[in-house]
Formats: structure tokens, sequence, C-alpha cells
């Protein structure tokens, strides 16, 4: 009994791997590419992976649309860039490396992708991006993402050359009777159909006819008339013709297309017939060689037109938002309004500078003087600190060391020291006080910023503690942007020591452009209010300098590598195959009911 359930299922597995190959055989492996053209797609910019955080920056910056090429099924992505070409120095798309190409304030970025990275581009597909631009010879980089909402096309089957089994049905108006037409019982046509695929998605058809070819003046296939290729008088031949991409989107297993004849017996009549061609198989015969590169660009790293000296365009002035902010008696510190941008940014930037060194304590009271020893971190909507550094920590703009001196007054003088960028901040605020900027002129890089506050505010001051400090600067021409952070006091060091705080020491990682912030910072005439890192890289990074891109024709060189082709030898040896499991497993169940006849004997 063992031995006879045994058999049995062997019987069913040899069963199932026949049909397994049997459908392997009919249905080769064919790669989806995308179909030449050019195609306008549709975009939206995004802060976050998910795609829920609008990127007004990226927005305003490259528009809502790109521009896709493809060509031999490799694809040039392209976006184009409206204002501020001369900051950026690089930018990346799913990894990728984008070709920068300035036209002065404006320019385009765009990226060559190999036919398998082109089929990726699917409609409302997310992928990941970073831009790299230069402030005061310092290089930043700013994460986001992009989705193609529209305007991508469907993918086609790998170019090359396809088999398609067919019958022919009668046609029920434009329906399909299911009743075998006057083709198929006749057997006028062929029952097999073939077809060349090119890497546009137009099918050049061939269908042979091996009777009455004489009779026959005229077939269209789906609208398309096709081209009678037979002698005068010859009773075979066949048809030929090229179907348009919609109608080789049908060309799948149960698809239908719809044919009409016109033949003559001559002296008696002319008929018209239509009849439903139903696909029963498909088979790639032979794929045409596919591009596993994309195409080299020798003009790697190419800058053209007028170079980008010339100002920025003015944007439009817009009402700055307030900025988050903790719990302060005087917590209204934000004194920059968007009215800064552009021509009147040097203005505004003068607005709280002055020559005039730090207030400095009476001469007959000595100076007590505390250094405080402290980390600059993101603060959340509602205050909070979110335990991530801040662009001011990362940046190693502040440093992080603040001077508290005791003026002998019941006030202390907070000094907080930065060593860079000095010469783009407008206003700044610690602790609910407005700080005052003092740099030797307008252009210096390096200042300080200082404020009195009540020494009963100054004494609150322990290990541990979190005080909200905000920061305005303006890109001239550009943007303004306003900075919340909260300080926390990790060391409080007691002396008498008058010297200012060690400038630039930042205890902050530098981070290397890839590890980009993924806040919305750069959108011009948008002042933000959250934590939006700008990572200072010190030096480009190589990786991220802009590479290889796409302007040259796409078409498949002599040092490209493409993939091994598919022929009829594989099918050959599936049949074959296939023919020895069903034969093994009729031997295995002649034997089985041998045995069993044997002991019932």
């Amino acid at each position: 009994m063992v031995k006879k359930r045994r058999s049995f299922w062997l019987m069913w597995l040899a069963a199932a791997v026949f049909m397994a190959l049997g459908l392997t055989s009919a249905l080769a492996d064919t790669t989806q590419v995308l179909p030449d053209g050019s195609y306008s797609v549709q975009t939206s910019y995004y802060t976050d992976a998910a795609g829920t955080k609008s990127s007004n920056a990226m927005s305003s910056f490259w528009g809502q649309s790109g521009q896709l090429t493809v060509k031999n099924n490799q694809a040039t992505l392209t976006f184009t860039q409206k204002a501020m070409m001369n900051l950026m120095t690089s930018a990346t798309f799913d990894g990728h490396n984008l070709k920068k190409t300035a036209n002065g304030q404006s320019g385009t970025w765009s990226v060559n992708l190999s036919p398998q990275d082109a089929v990726k581009l699917e409609t409302q597909s997310i992928h990941s991006g970073t831009v790299v631009y230069n402030v005061n010879g310092s290089n930043y980089s700013q994460s986001f993402y992009v989705k193609l909402t529209s305007g991508l096309p469907a993918t086609i089957d790998q170019p090359g050359d396809y088999q398609l089994g067919v019958k022919y049905d009668e046609a029920d108006g434009e329906n399909d009777s299911g009743q075998p037409s006057m083709i198929q019982s006749g057997g006028l046509w062929a029952d097999q159909l073939t077809y060349h695929l090119d890497s546009a998605g137009s099918a050049s058809i061939n269908l042979e006819q091996p009777k009455m070819m004489d009779y026959m003046a005229q077939l269209s296939i789906d609208g398309q008339k096709m081209t009678k290729q037979a002698a005068d008088k010859a009773t075979s031949g066949s048809w030929t013709g090229t179907l348009p991409l919609s109608s080789v989107r049908k060309l799948t297993v149960g698809g239908k297309l719809v044919g009409n004849m016109t033949y003559t017996v001559p002296g008696l009549f002319t008929h018209n017939v239509d009849v439903i061609i139903v696909i029963t198989s498909k088979q790639l015969v032979k794929a045409d060689p596919l591009a596993t590169t994309a195409v080299v660009d020798p003009d790697a790293d190419s800058t053209s037109g007028t170079p980008a000296t010339q100002p920025a365009p003015q944007p439009q002035p817009q009402p700055a938002p307030q900025p988050a902010t903790g719990t302060s008696a005087n917590n209204d510190t934000n004194t920059t309004d968007s009215k800064s941008t552009g021509s009147n940014s040097n203005a505004t930037q003068q607005k709280n500078d002055t020559s005039a060194p730090a207030p400095q304590p009476k001469k007959d009271t000595p100076a007590s003087t505390k250094t405080l020893s402290v980390t600059y971190n993101k603060i959340g909507s509602q205050g909070e600190d979110l335990n991530q550094p801040s662009m001011i920590q990362t940046d190693g703009i502040w440093s992080d060391q603040i001077s508290l001196k005791d003026n002998g007054n019941g006030t202390v003088t907070v000094t907080l020291t930065q060593p860079k960028l000095m010469n783009y901040m407008t206003s700044a605020a610690f602790d609910g006080v407005t700080l005052d900027k003092h740099v030797a002129s307008a252009t210096a890089q390096s200042g300080s910023w200082t404020a009195v506050l009540p020494k009963s505010q100054v004494d609150k001051y322990k290990v541990g503690s979190k005080i909200v400090a905000k920061v305005s600067y303006t890109i001239p021409g550009a943007f303004t942007h306003n900075e919340s952070v909260l300080v926390v006091i990790k060391g409080i060091a007691q002396g008498n020591d008058d010297k200012p705080a060690a400038a630039g020491k930042t205890s902050g990682d530098q981070l290397a452009p890839d590890k980009a912030a993924t806040s919305d910072q750069l959108a011009p005439n948008v002042v933000a209010t959250s934590d939006q890192p700008a990572v200072k890289t010190g030096s480009l990074n190589t990786d991220a300098a802009p590479v290889s891109a796409a302007t040259l024709p796409l078409a498949v060189g002599n040092n490209q590598k493409v993939l091994p082709q598919t022929g009829n030898s594989g099918s050959l040896f599936l049949t074959i195959l296939g023919i020895m499991v069903v034969a093994l497993a009729t031997i295995i169940g002649i034997f089985s009911l041998r045995r069993k006849n044997g002991k019932e004997i």
C-alpha cells in the first residue's frame, strides 16, 4: 500500500514537472524596458521618503516637471533649475551623479540610465536625491525625495523576435463568438504568427497563408493594412505589416486582435469577413542585444553659457512666520523679515552691527566669569529636545564654549563666539533676549554675539539645563532662514578669566555631503522655522562630484555589455527533458501495476 501511494505521488510529481517545463518553454523569460520616445514627466518633491511632507524648496528650484528621453531603451532624465544654479556644485538621483549644465542662474541636471535602471521609473514611484551647494567657500548638502506622478510610458517586452500561437474565431460584431471561423476550419492561415518588436514598441508582423492566396483582395489587422506577399496567381504567400504600440500591448496570451479580410471568387461574388485572432501562446525566439550600462558621456563636467556671476533675480517678499520657541518672558526674538533677501539684505545684515567692544564690567568690580560647555540640539515644534545635533552644532557655527561674565551690578554678559559665516548673519537671540552682533566690518566672517541678562535668570543655569537660542541668516538675493536650537549645558567651569571662549571649537561631527539633511531648507521666499541642518563638507566629496550624463545619441556602443540572447535551443532541450520525465513516470506506473498484479496472484 505504501509503495502504491509512493508511485502515485511520483506520477503526479512527474506530471507537474512536465507542465512547468512546458510552460517555461512556451513563455520564455522576457525583460521589460521603456519604449523609445520623449516624455514630459510630472514631479513633486518631499522632505521624507514616504512622500507626505512637501518640499517647497525643491519645487521652487526644479519645478513640477522633468524630461525623459529614451533611445535604444536607454534613458536620459533631465531636471531644469530656474534659479541659484551658481551656488550649486553637484546633485544626485537614486545614487547616480547628475551632470550640471549651467547658464547663469539657471541650468539643467541630467543623468543617463541603463535600461535596467530606466525601467524603475514608474508612475507614483519615489526616488531619493541630494543637492550640494557652496556658501562662502563651504559646501552644504540637502537631501530630498522626488515622486514621478505622471507622464511615464508603460513598459514593453525586450525588443526581439517573437512567435505567437493563434486561432481564428468568428466575430460577433466586435466580440468573440468563441466559434471557429472559416479561416480556422478551412486552414487558410497558419496557426502561428511571428513578429519583430523594435525599441520603440512597434511590431513588424508576418502571417503565412498556405492556400487560396490568389482569391485574397485585402487584409487588415487591428485597423492596420497588411501587404500581400505572393507571386501573381500564386495559391500561397504571406501578409506583412506593422502594428503600433497600442496594438502591440494586446500581444499577450489571451489577447485578441480583429482581422478584416476581403476575398473574391471570380465571376461569382466578393465577400468581406471579420475574424477574431486569439493569442493562445507567446514565445521569445531571439532577443535583440540589450545594453546593461548607461550611455557614456565624455563631457562629464560641462558648464555652458555665461559664467554665473550676475545677481540672482529678486524674489517677491513674504512675511516671515514666527519660529518655534521655548517658554520665556521675552521670547519674540525673530528680528528678520523677508525684506532682508535680495538687494535689501546688506542693510538688514548691519542692523545690529557695531564696532564697539562687548560691554565691560566696572573697573572697581572683580569680573567673575563662568564658562558653559554646551551642545546645540534640534528643537521640536513644541519646544522639545529632539536629541539630534542641529546645524549650529554639526557645522561649528558657534563655539561650544559660552562665556558668562558677572558685571557686578546684578547683570551678566553672555558671549557666544562665531568663527565663520558671520557676514551672512542678520540677528540672533539667547534665552529670549536679542543678541548684539560684534564684527570688525560688514564683510567679516567671524565675530561674536553678546547680550546682558539678569543675574537671577543666569543663576538658574545648571548642568542639563536647556536654553532656547535663535539665529537668522540671509543668502543675498536668494532666501532667509530662521534657525531655532536648544543650547544644552554639559558642564560649567568657574574662573576669573577675561579671555573670550575659544573660537571655532565644536564637538559636532563634520558630515560628508552624502549625509544630507532631510529638511526643506533652500526655498527662496520661504522662512523655515524648523531645525534644518545645512551639513558642512569642508571640501567637495569626489563621490558627489558631477560625472557622466546625458546628451549623446543613446546607441549601444562596442564597449557596452549586452545580455545573452535567447534562441530555440533552450526550448528544444526543455521539450526533450519533458518527454524523458513523462517516459520515466510511465515506466514507474507500469512497474507499480505489475507488482500489484503479482501480489494479487
